[in-house]
């Protein structure tokens, strides 16, 4: 008995052993790495196109996959850059469609995605879109929501209303937890 007591404690000894040296080597990994590791675990998917040519037909082949017919861009910029790459898009707030825009900063331990009222005005979560595309820059990742906050916070005269932050991409988890579920999209590009 004491042999299969120790052959069977050992393993656990083990398993709990390397699953905390793999927890602790996720939270060694370079702040991208982190934040895309931490953002696709949340149920998020993730592109990182090479240039203007490769996001419009990526953009592209998201409406269709998502079975939409346009882009919802509250942001003047976005909707200019849509029209730009002859997308379809429009500026008001439906259920249909597909929100795009920017974001203030990524939170890598989190895999969250940080906005404002600068990013989506006053909409509550629930009045946007359930589909949404984000397009950011390498530059806008921090590691926690403490480090965003104070770059927001030096970043702008009057500080912004309606802070959200992103984070739960499935369904079935954001329900049972009680959460509005978004299904994101994010477009990095290296800056």
């Amino acid at each position: 008995m004491q042999f299969f007591k120790n052959l069977f404690s050992s393993n656990k000894k083990d398993y709990n052993k390397i699953q905390k040296e793999a927890e602790e080597t996720r939270m060694n990994l370079p702040l991208d790495e982190m934040f895309v590791v931490n953002y696709k675990k949340a149920g998020g998917k993730f592109f990182y196109p090479e240039n203007m040519e490769e996001l419009q037909n990526q953009l592209k082949g998201l409406l269709k996959l998502l079975n939409e017919d346009r882009f919802v861009a509250i942001d003047r910029g976005y909707y200019h850059f849509l029209i730009k790459l002859k997308l379809p898009v429009t500026s008001k707030i439906e259920n249909n469609g597909i929100l795009i825009g920017g974001c203030e900063y990524l939170i890598a331990e989190e895999g969250a995605i940080l906005v404002s009222s600068k990013n989506i005005l006053n909409y509550r979560n629930n009045e946007l879109p359930h589909k949404r595309i984000f397009i950011t820059t390498t530059d806008q990742i921090v590691k926690d929501k403490r480090e965003a906050l104070e770059k927001i916070n030096k970043k702008y005269e009057e500080y912004p209303s309606n802070i959200q932050s992103f984070s739960k991409f499935k369904k079935k988890e954001a329900e049972e937890e009680g959460l509005f579920w978004m299904d994101a999209s994010l477009f990095l590009i290296e800056r």
